[in-house]
């Protein structure tokens, strides 16, 4: 589990609709150059926009966004 900067949580509460568009269209570029294909199944302007919506709350709360894989 790792916590997000507090520069990245204010960055990704205060992103516009159209950042967060442009941001998910870079990162599938990225994964379709990096492996030819995309790498996930997943909407990730959705996730993008979850997790800007976590990141407005933070803020909001003066709480932290944490991330974990298992």
């Amino acid at each position: 589990m790792f916590a997000l900067p507090p520069r990245l949580i204010r960055a990704l509460a205060d992103a516009t609709s159209v950042e967060l568009e442009e941001l998910a269209d870079r990162w599938t570029a990225r994964l379709r150059s990096a492996d030819g294909d995309e790498m996930t199944d997943d909407d990730l302007l959705a996730v993008l926009q979850a997790v800007s919506r976590l990141a407005a709350s933070a803020v909001t709360t003066g709480g932290g966004l944490y991330n974990w894989s298992f």
